[in-house]
C-alpha cells in the first residue's frame, strides 16, 4: 500500500510565514506610531535648544555693549547644531535605520539691513539699518520654526504668526513726571548662510563706532518706527512697543502706538511735552562658519 503523505515540512513553512507576518506587522506598527513620536520628541528638544542659544546670544551681546569700553573688538563665539541629524559615529550595538526617525535639518543666516529703524525728533529723523541673525528649521515630524535675533529682541515665527519671545532693547519709563526713552539700536552687519544638520559656529565682534548724533537730550516728542519688511514682524514690533510702555505703567495719554502695513511705531509725547531720549550705539560684525564634529 502507498505511504501516507508527510505534511511536517508544509507545517513548518506555514508557521514561518505566519511568524514573518507577525514580525512585519509589529515593525509596521512601530514605524507608524513609535518612530514619529521619537522624531517629534527629538525635534522639540532640539528647538528648545535653539531657543536657549538665541536667548544666550541676546544676553551675551547685551553684555558686550553694556561693558563697551572694556570689550570693544573682542570676538564672541556661539555654537549649536542645525538639526537633530545623525551621530558622527555609531556604537557597536544593533542599529536599524528603519527603526530610527529621520534627522531634521536647518539653516542659519546673517544679513545686513532688512529692517529700518527710524528715530524722529523735532531736530529731524535718523535711519538705522537693523540686520538680523535667523535660524529656519527643516523639521520632519514637528512644526517648523524660525528664530530671529533683531535689535536685541528674539522673535519666534511659525504657522500661527510671529511673537516676541525676548523683548528688544527699548525702555519707556517715567522720571519725575516726565517721559524717558532709552533705546539701543543693535545693528547686525554680515552676509552668510549655512544649511544642513551639522554644527555651526557664529562669530560676533563689537565694532568701535562713534555715537549717534542728535539722538540724546530732551525733546518735545520722540517717535520710533520700524519698517519691518513683513506684516507679521510689524505686528510683533507693535506689540513690543506696547509692552515697553505697559510694563512701566506709563500713562496712556503719554504715548501712541500703531501699525501701517509693514511699519510699526510708537510716538511718545510725555506729560508736558518733555521727553528725555538716550541712545546707545551697538554695531556688530557677524560671521558664520562650520564647526568640525571630529578632530582631524
Amino acid at each position: 500500500m502507498p505511504a501516507a503523505p508527510n505534511e511536517e515540512g508544509l507545517s513548518e513553512v506555514v508557521g514561518f510565514v505566519l511568524l514573518l507576518g507577525v514580525l512585519v506587522m509589529a515593525l509596521s506598527v512601530y514605524q507608524i506610531y513609535a518612530v514619529p513620536a521619537q522624531g517629534r520628541a527629538n525635534e522639540i528638544e532640539h528647538m528648545n535648544m535653539v531657543k536657549d542659544r538665541f536667548v544666550d546670544y541676546k544676553i551675551a551681546l547685551d553684555s558686550l555693549w553694556v561693558n563697551k569700553n572694556n570689550v570693544t573688538g573682542v570676538t564672541l563665539s556661539t555654537a549649536f547644531d542645525l538639526g537633530t541629524g545623525s551621530a558622527a559615529t555609531q556604537g557597536g550595538g544593533l542599529s536599524l535605520p528603519i527603526l530610527s526617525p529621520a534627522g531634521s535639518s536647518g539653516a542659519v543666516s546673517v544679513s545686513s539691513g532688512g529692517a529700518i529703524l527710524t528715530i524722529t525728533t523735532p531736530n529731524g529723523a535718523t535711519q538705522i539699518p537693523l540686520g538680523s541673525l535667523r535660524y529656519v528649521s527643516g523639521n520632519n515630524y514637528w512644526v517648523d520654526q524660525t528664530w530671529t535675533y533683531q535689535m536685541g529682541g528674539v522673535f519666534l515665527t511659525q504657522s500661527g504668526g510671529t511673537t516676541v519671545r525676548v523683548s528688544p532693547s527699548l525702555s519707556v519709563y517715567n522720571t519725575g513726571g516726565n517721559a524717558s526713552v532709552s533705546i539701543t539700536p543693535v545693528n547686525i552687519t554680515g552676509s552668510a548662510l549655512l544649511a544642513g544638520s551639522g554644527p555651526v559656529r557664529i562669530e560676533t565682534r563689537l565694532r568701535d563706532m562713534p555715537p549717534y548724533e542728535n539722538l540724546a537730550g530732551t525733546f518735545a516728542w520722540v517717535k520710533i518706527s520700524i519698517e519691518a519688511g513683513d506684516g507679521g514682524y510689524a505686528r510683533a514690533w507693535e506689540r513690543a512697543f506696547k509692552e515697553a510702555a505697559l510694563r512701566e505703567g506709563i500713562d496712556p495719554s503719554w504715548y501712541e502706538t500703531g501699525r501701517a502695513s509693514e511699519t510699526a511705531y510708537i510716538n511718545i509725547t510725555g506729560k508736558d511735552g518733555d521727553v528725555t531720549l538716550r541712545t546707545v550705539r551697538a554695531d556688530y560684525l557677524v560671521s558664520i562658519a562650520t564647526a568640525a564634529s571630529l578632530i582631524e
